[in-house]
């Protein structure tokens, strides 16, 4: 009993040995990584950020403006500095702004997105963008809010469940956003579901945004000091004698962004009818059926990133089909009128969504199809009396008039017209005397066929 009894002693004695052992080892390994973590925070870089690029986001978001925001960031990037985004948009494209999104959370720099000037609003997709920044700023007098995701742009109609799915993603989306910046969740998904929309005290209430900044100035004011943690670097704003330069959209970029917008595509392409019809209706050079392609070649890139109706465009382009056909056909102006009415449905169903700013105004369409309306009917006219009218030169020009013979035509000989000598023909065969006067009723190669007219003319 005693050998089992130091047994189980030496058992215990080595189990504690063990365990003091396992439970050391695992305190030290504890000290090692907590002491790495303290040592690694001392240690965190923390950088500087005296000067700020500027730039401006203005009306529709798309393509263009995508890309130039991802320049301007990129370019904050490489040189270390802070980027400050003027914006004042409507909405715009969901693609567009996701993009913009995404390039804002993957820049390792500060960025702050200022709804600036007095008037300005972030709708729709600018809500989204605001909830992305590092810093989101309002001027007294704008607003922030309808988010909808149809007025995100670029929806054709879909099922109550589809947009369900929609609209919900999109909260999903903002939510993730507002958690990343600590900013209202709850506010982003009404104005999501609900189309909610805010002033700036509200915003600045609610905790949508962090300031409230008449201008540049005052916001550089304010965020003096600030510590913005971003991709594991620390960020200290210094703003007192900030430096800010301003980053221009390109020359390129910038007319892009302009006939992005519905009217100006809409109007590019008309213009381009325009020049088309012409062309046609007076054949030349070529220079303005060039131009009429030229146009709608833009106004078909314009439509390429809008919500467009195929039905409403085809339409359109059954209009011109019908303009072009009525000129050619010399048909006085029947398929021009069917043109206009298919050029007028084409319009109003050109822009396939709800969103108000991507919609071509009623006003411009009815101006335009009654200018249209106004040039087909003198195109058409002018046509018209061009083909009936008796041609004026040329051989066809001759047929009906009047001619001397230079001598007597049995049946053939010689007659002067308009000072020039012809050969011809009596068309009868019947003898024509020198000096008579004959009409020319048809022409064969440089041969006049001609017949006799009651008056006389003796004399050369």
């Amino acid at each position: 009993m005693k050998i089992y009894s130091i047994r189980n002693k030496k058992n215990q004695y080595m189990k504690g040995i063990l365990f003091l052992l396992a439970f050391l080892i695992f305190l030290s390994l504890f000290l090692i990584t907590f002491t790495d973590e303290i040592y690694a925070d001392e240690n965190k870089a923390t950088t500087e950020i005296n000067h700020f690029y500027t730039c401006n986001i203005e009306g529709i978001i798309d393509p263009s403006t995508a890309n130039y925001l991802g320049k301007c960031l990129k370019k904050s990037q490489e040189d270390g500095s802070g980027l400050i985004i003027l914006m004042d948009t409507p909405g715009g494209l969901e693609t567009s702004m996701r993009e913009i999104i995404k390039n804002i959370l993957n820049t390792a720099t500060p960025v702050i997105v200022f709804v600036y000037p007095a008037g300005s609003r972030a709708a729709s997709a600018g809500v989204f963008i605001i909830y992305a920044s590092d810093i989101a700023v309002m001027v007294p007098g704008s607003n922030i809010g309808a988010a909808h995701p149809v007025n995100l742009g670029g929806e054709q109609q879909i099922s109550e469940e589809m947009m369900e799915k929609v609209v919900n993603d999109s909260i999903s989306f903002i939510r993730s956003l507002a958690d990343l910046h600590n900013r209202n969740a709850d506010w982003a998904e009404k104005a999501v579901r609900k189309s909610d929309s805010i002033t700036a005290d509200k915003a600045l209430e609610l905790g949508v945004i962090d300031f409230i900044s008449s201008d540049l100035k005052e916001l550089m004011e304010k965020i003096d000091g600030k510590i913005i943690n971003k991709h594991k670097n620390t960020f200290v704003l210094n703003t007192s004698n900030a430096v800010t330069e301003e980053i221009e959209m390109s020359f390129i970029s910038k007319f892009l962004h302009i006939i992005s917008n519905p009217n100006i595509a809409y109007l590019l392409f008309i213009i381009g009818i325009f020049g088309i019809i012409y062309e046609f209706s007076q054949p030349g050079l070529g220079i303005s059926g060039a131009i009429g392609v030229l146009f709608i070649i833009l106004g078909l890139y314009s439509f390429s990133i809008l919500p467009i109706n195929y039905a409403g465009l085809g339409l359109i382009i059954l209009a011109i089909i019908l303009f072009i056909l009525d000129i050619k056909l010399n048909l006085g102006g029947i398929l021009s009128i069917l043109g206009i009415i298919s050029m007028l449905m084409g319009s109003f169903l050109l822009i396939d969504t709800s969103a108000p700013y991507l919609k071509i105004a009623k006003t411009l369409i009815i101006c335009l199809t009654i200018v249209v309306s106004g040039f087909m009917i003198i195109v058409a006219r002018a046509v018209y009396k061009t083909h009936i009218r008796k041609p004026v030169t040329g051989k066809s020009g001759m047929i009906g008039e009047t001619a001397i013979t230079l001598e007597t035509l049995n049946p053939d000989g010689q007659i002067k017209i308009g000072g020039e000598i012809w050969n011809a023909i009596s068309k009868n065969k019947k003898k024509i005397n020198k000096g008579e006067q004959v009409e020319i009723v048809s022409i064969k190669g440089l041969t006049l066929f001609v017949q006799k007219t009651k008056s006389k003319n003796k004399s050369n």
